[in-house]
């Protein structure tokens, strides 16, 4: 028996749109209520210290969520591992470089710092689909990127007979 790990532990689905959205709201909520209260010469023990700091939450979370919750994009075609390089390209040019092999799982990260704050992407590719995992904010590029790929438009306009 190996202990490698499966290629569906290296591919976790990460946090979805409302755990996203209640991490960005919690900590926006909290580093507003800091300034609001000095301003407003506001004890943080009143409840309207709490109710300034709701819609800088609320766009905190709603921006989170839109960017930062983990999206999973998946393809299937009759040779998904030659789509691999140009994939690999794509993923070059927005910054990420492979990190990591993990056998058909591969690990796509930004340089060291910013790694901090931007997220990984994680391709599985298996004989008749490919199954990327990764932050929203990439995984939208991509998808672009994959339908532009795949059902590429025709160079004249097509005109009706």
């Amino acid at each position: 028996m190996s202990s490698d790990p499966a290629p569906t532990e290296l591919l976790p689905s990460g946090p979805d749109g409302w755990i996203t959205f209640l991490y960005y709201f919690g900590l926006t909520s909290l580093i507003a209520i800091v300034p609001m209260a000095r301003f407003w010469h506001l004890d943080f023990g009143q409840p309207a210290s709490y109710q300034y700091a709701l819609l800088p939450g609320i766009l905190g979370g709603v921006w989170g969520a839109y960017w930062h919750r983990s999206i999973t994009l998946e393809f299937t075609g009759k040779k998904p591992p030659e789509m691999l390089p140009k994939l690999e390209q794509k993923l070059k040019e927005m910054g990420l470089t492979k990190r990591q092999d993990e056998g058909a799982v591969h690990i796509y990260a930004p340089p060291a710092f910013p790694a901090l704050w931007m997220g990984k992407v994680r391709v599985w590719v298996q004989a008749r689909s490919i199954k990327i995992v990764g932050r929203a904010v990439h995984m939208r590029e991509l998808q672009k990127w994959l339908a532009e790929e795949m059902f590429p438009k025709p160079t004249a306009p097509l005109r009706p007979h």
